[in-house]
């Protein structure tokens, strides 16, 4: 069973991304919305996060509009870019989804 884990608030009030590692497994997927997508405005501690997902084989997304809204231009690699209709596609594709915050 997949999950796909959404995280809206800002990680720099409490360490919810480290928080969501502990359920999340091989296959699953953590996509930044809202507020979260401001953990790419601080790439060491991101870069931490990134490393324990790609080991663990999780997928991390971030929210096109949500970045755009927020005027976060900030790219990596590691983290796909998914607007709307790919969020829905996302969430349709893992058997569960578990909304973080």
């Amino acid at each position: 069973m997949s999950t796909v884990f959404t995280l809206n608030k800002s990680w720099f009030n409490r360490p919810a991304l480290y928080e969501q590692l502990a359920f999340a497994s091989a296959g699953d997927a953590i996509v930044l919305i809202e507020d979260a997508v401001l953990a790419l405005q601080s790439p060491i501690s991101l870069a931490s996060f990134l490393a324990k997902c790609e080991r663990a084989s999780i997928n991390v997304y971030r929210l096109q509009g949500d970045c755009a809204l927020r005027g976060i231009q900030t790219q990596y690699d590691s983290i796909e870019s998914i607007d709307y209709s790919g969020f829905v596609a996302l969430v349709t594709k893992h058997d569960k989804q578990v909304a973080w915050s």
